[in-house]
């Protein structure tokens, strides 16, 4: 669990929250979700875990969230177990306390296999100690630098845990793209970092994976000769760039996924799970996101945090918290609930959080009473809709009677 405070950073004006194993961030658009979103990415992004800290400032333009700052009052600071990212005037990384009791453990192993021993540097003190040559590579000068770099490249890793993959709402470009995506994403096109980056763990994971089973959708993908391809049956195929659109925003989402939880643990920021899809989908979408496509294969463990504008989506986590919840009453209504649901689709709700995004903060939508999604969370849109459709109906009905 982390927790992210923000002050002044594009829409949000002011917000502290927890980031739990599954996050969700609803509300309107341009409210900041995708902002908040990004501060999480940003917290465990994989260019923390150089020893030099070198590209640890280039992530605030990775994300695009340079031109949502304000140096004179824009602050923010992420904080998990063992590290924190702040922002005042500048991207800082620091240790926790339990953060460096884990470092001294490690340093105190490390030391005792260097002969000639060599204090290694505090993580501050080494990168303020760093000279750069003309090719923008280190210099590391005397043994506590190198000791240092050494030490830091094998710890980082093991402090910071998981990465953390952003799956932008722009995933819909690349089946359109798929034939010449290397190109793209090596060139100076003009595409966040962050978009691009994404376009190269679907390459690598559509290269590991070349095939895919979407049940919940009734269709197969498949990588074949650097194209893909969407089948509909054993014989029936079309490239995935001519296929429906909803099937160019999910594949690129559910390759990646698959691949990536099969090989390592992850946090995945998914913008928008349910674009162009089918409420039905949507919550086939959820369901299957959280509990990997293939019940028989080995998943690694996984972070969530969602972006979204749909009330299905809220919905769904909703049924699969209340599911968790029934099936934990006794061993009769474990049985009855997995008829319905597999256990491995269940969420504890102890484990969620939801967040309305609006008016520059935050507010949980979390019940204190049931732990689950406010149910009149879920009723505001349907309520709207149903207020206007009344006013519309007593017109109908009184120029009847006119």
């Amino acid at each position: 669990m982390a927790t992210l405070t923000v002050k002044n950073v594009g829409p949000i004006r002011e917000a502290e929250f927890e980031v739990k194993k599954y996050t969700v961030f609803i509300g309107p658009q341009g409210s900041g979700k995708s902002t908040l979103a990004k501060l999480i990415a940003i917290g465990g992004d994989g260019k923390l875990m150089e020893p030099t800290g070198k590209d640890v400032k280039s992530l605030v333009t990775k994300f695009t969230l340079d031109t949502f700052i304000d140096n004179k009052i824009s602050h923010w600071n992420y904080e998990e177990n063992y590290y924190n990212i702040s922002y005042d005037h500048d991207l800082k990384f620091a240790f926790t306390k339990a953060g460096q009791d884990i470092v001294d453990k490690f340093l105190i192993i490390y030391t005792e296999q260097i002969e000639n021993y060599s204090q290694v540097l505090s993580i501050e003190e080494f990168r303020n100690s760093i000279e750069w040559d003309g090719n923008g590579r280190p210099i590391y000068s005397g043994n506590k630098m190198a000791y240092s770099s050494n030490f830091y490249q094998q710890i980082l890793p093991q402090v910071l845990g998981c990465n953390s993959i952003l799956i932008p709402t722009e995933r819909h470009l690349f089946p359109l793209l798929s034939d010449s995506i290397w190109s793209l994403i090596s060139s100076n096109i003009t595409l966040p970092e962050s978009v691009k980056g994404f376009g190269t763990e679907f390459e690598r994971s559509r290269n590991q994976l070349s095939q895919l089973q979407i049940p919940f959708l009734g269709i197969r993908y498949s990588h074949e000769s650097g194209r893909d391809f969407v089948y509909y049956d054993a014989d029936n195929a079309v490239p995935l760039a001519n296929s429906a659109s909803g099937y160019q925003a999910v594949i690129p989402l559910l390759v990646t996924v698959e691949h990536q939880r099969q090989a390592s643990q992850r946090r995945f920021i998914i913008e928008e799970p349910e674009l162009n899809l089918y409420p039905t989908a949507q919550k086939d979408l959820i369901y299957n996101l959280v509990s990997g496509l293939d019940p028989e294969k080995t998943y690694q463990d996984a972070e969530w945090v969602f972006t979204t504008h749909s009330p299905y989506v809220l919905s769904s986590f909703n049924t699969l918290m209340l599911a968790y919840k029934v099936g934990h009453q006794s061993e009769e209504n474990r049985a009855k609930v997995e008829a319905l649901i597999p256990a491995r689709h269940w969420i504890n709700p102890d484990d969620f959080s939801a967040y309305y995004v609006g008016g520059g903060t935050v507010r949980s939508i979390i019940s204190d009473t049931t732990g689950l999604i406010s149910e009149s969370e879920l009723d505001d849109v349907s309520e709207d809709l149903a207020g206007e459709q009344d006013q519309l109906l007593d017109l109908y009905r009184t120029s009847l009677h006119a």
